[in-house]
């Protein structure tokens, strides 16, 4: 007669099969942690824009919809007024740029405003991604070319914007005319290097957004703007794509100014608008 034997499990090896499936699960839900971490997009509705706003629609290659939204100047404009195309941050949409008074500013320093809402943001279809957006860009400097064929065009963005703005003024450097970009990074690991560990990085982000590498194929003139106590993209990182651009530049440090404070400095303001004015003298 068989000998029934009761056997438990050896604790020391339970634990490590719990700890290899939490390892494993944290690892598989990495890219999802990094995706929301990279872009989360805001949940303020945006439906149909406000009077004196249009919206812009744009059809991606795959057919995906994506929107913009364009306020003409407040001064005049005619038909080689400026441009300027502006990509927001990770935490905006087109509703929270006009409730913060982003699309009025801009024109009333003179120019067209039209900003994008990045795939998955807002009303626009897909999900955000460096290609996605990127190809989202590109379509709207097309549109922007088709619809204002005669107007000086300067593309800016702010944070994850500015990632967006170097990428899209390289591949469209030789008609473009100007950048603006506030807080930028050198690159999205360097970012992300600043706050986790190098090794994790390198092995876990695939996504790059190189302003360094982008800034060297950029030749007209470039505003660079950055918070010296910006503690989310490294001041220092501002002063590396500011040192890499081919063009002139005009740097402006702003002392105690951190991150998501930077627009309510007047220094930038009026900074901004003395850039805008140099290509609506040249009208």
């Amino acid at each position: 007669m068989r000998e029934n034997r009761n056997y438990k499990m050896n604790p020391w090896l339970l634990r490590v099969i719990w700890a290899s499936l939490i390892l494993l699960i944290g690892y598989m839900m990495f890219p999802w942690l990094i995706r929301k971490m990279i872009y989360p997009a805001p949940f303020f509705n945006v439906g149909a824009p406000p009077p004196q706003i249009e919206e812009v629609p744009l059809t991606l290659a795959d057919d995906t919809k994506v929107y913009a939204w364009l306020k003409r100047s407040n001064h005049a404009p005619n038909d080689s007024t400026p441009l300027l195309l502006f990509y927001h941050g990770n935490g905006e949409n087109l509703k929270s740029m006009q409730m913060g008074g982003m699309f009025e500013a801009f024109a009333d320093l003179g120019v067209h405003f039209l900003a994008l809402d990045y795939p998955g943001y807002g009303k626009s279809e897909g999900s955000a991604s460096e290609e996605s957006i990127l190809a989202a860009a590109d379509q709207l400097f097309v549109w922007a070319n088709e619809a204002f064929p005669n107007a000086p065009k300067i593309i800016g963005g702010w944070s994850l914007g500015a990632g967006v703005a170097f990428q899209n003024a390289a591949e469209n450097s030789a008609n473009i005319d100007g950048l603006l970009v506030i807080s930028p990074w050198s690159s999205l690991p360097d970012v992300a290097a600043a706050h986790y560990p190098r090794w994790m990085v390198n092995s876990l982000l695939k996504e790059q957004y190189d302003s360094r590498k982008a800034a060297e194929k950029i030749t007209c003139p470039a505003l660079v703007i950055h918070g010296e106590r910006d503690g989310i993209i490294p001041f220092s990182q501002g002063k590396v794509v500011k040192n890499h651009l081919a063009g002139e530049v005009t740097w402006l440090p702003v002392a105690n100014a951190g991150h998501n404070d930077i627009f309510q400095r007047q220094v930038v303001w009026e900074a901004v608008g003395v850039f805008l004015k140099n290509f609506i003298a040249a009208e």
